[in-house]
């Protein structure tokens, strides 16, 4: 009995810890025309197992392990496969948005670059199309997204590492045109042609600065970064200031000012015997003060984050302990993420 019992403990403390997930959420839909698409499947490169369906509005929600480099792609009856940029899957990611050219729209568009295909109508190579998108879109929804308009960012160029063949840029019409030197109002830029293997793709412009990603590319895929994705402006740190009185483990007042516009603020607890665990206020003036007298416990955290449209969020975390007024540690969260980071990369 007792080695049967030993067996069976040592069964237990050998079996792996779940595997951390994450949600990749997104909508599919057609390129440059307004219809979502239903029915689509989304699946990734690097893991075959993984997938999701569209819904009826397009969206999909796709659940990857963590802590993972992940390509995700889409197919769908009439329309071309598209991949997107690889992602790196340290914490989850919404708005990975599809946007899907028809197989005819692909043609099209394959016979104005003068790209050679494959019998199967596939490019020989590889092919990489991404935006310079304004800042402005990072954190809107689909809808919101569809509804802004143009969202290019103009006279801005594009490299990568290892080089790429040339760029074309497409212009103002959403055309690629071989004489665009540089991104128009549309923001539009593709590369064909392009060997076998992972390229750094990042932009240059005299009065901004964009994100760089990553594109895995194989003969016949074509990658897509799109908005609110790929190229996408980096925005400004937020001038919002956030100040918190405390009367020993009791928070007097959290006063926040400088918000711009479209401002919204956050406040977790985190620990046994939360007084609350999450809390949000939308703001529509500069400055307000919130959490009037709130009592928290020694070994507690509290948050406190001033979210704003179009800037880098910015994060007061306190930790609470007996007998010492708590001290603030300043973060700061990447527009259109939501994991805190020491720093940001500003545009």
């Amino acid at each position: 009995m007792r080695a049967a019992l030993i067996a069976v403990l040592a069964t237990f403390v050998a079996a792996p810890a779940a595997t951390a997930a994450v949600h990749l959420r997104g909508t599919a839909y057609e390129f440059n025309a307004k219809p979502v698409i239903a029915g689509a499947t989304i699946r990734v490169a690097e893991i075959p197992s993984a997938r999701a369906t569209t819904r009826a509005n397009g969206s999909y929600d796709l659940v990857v392990p963590a802590r993972r480099r992940v390509t995700p792609y889409i197919a769908a009856p009439g329309y071309h496969t598209i991949y997107l940029q690889t992602f790196t899957t340290n914490q989850s990611l919404e708005n990975v948005n599809f946007q899907t050219p028809t197989e005819d729209a692909y043609r099209a568009l394959a016979s104005l670059l003068d790209v050679p295909l494959d019998a199967e109508g596939n490019v020989a190579q590889c092919a990489i199309v991404s935006t310079f998108n304004t800042r402005e879109v990072r954190d809107l929804d689909y809808q919101a997204f569809r509804a802004f308009g143009a969202h290019g960012v103009p006279g801005a160029t594009a490299f990568g590492v290892p080089p790429l063949p040339p760029a074309t840029y497409f212009n103002a019409q959403v055309i690629p045109d071989p004489s665009q030197p540089e991104s128009s109002a549309d923001g539009g830029v593709v590369w064909v042609g392009v060997p076998a293997g992972v390229y750094r793709i990042g932009g240059r412009a005299p009065n901004t600065r964009f994100a760089s990603f990553t594109a895995t590319c194989a003969p016949s895929r074509v990658i897509n970064a799109n908005p609110p994705w790929g190229l996408y402006q980096l925005s400004p740190a937020s001038p919002a200031t956030i100040s918190v009185r405390w009367n020993d483990t009791t928070l007097t007042s959290v006063r926040v000012a400088k918000l711009p516009p479209r401002s919204s603020l956050r406040a977790t607890c985190a620990g046994s015997g939360c007084p609350f665990r999450d809390r949000e206020l939308r703001v529509r003036a500069s400055a307000v003060t919130w959490l009037r007298n709130t009592r928290f416990r020694a070994g507690q955290t509290l948050e406190v984050t001033a979210f704003s449209h179009a800037y880098n969020a910015t994060l007061k975390r306190y930790r609470i302990r007996s007998g010492a007024t708590p001290r603030a540690r300043t973060l700061c969260v990447p527009d259109g993420l939501t994991r805190p980071q020491a720093r940001c990369r500003t545009g």
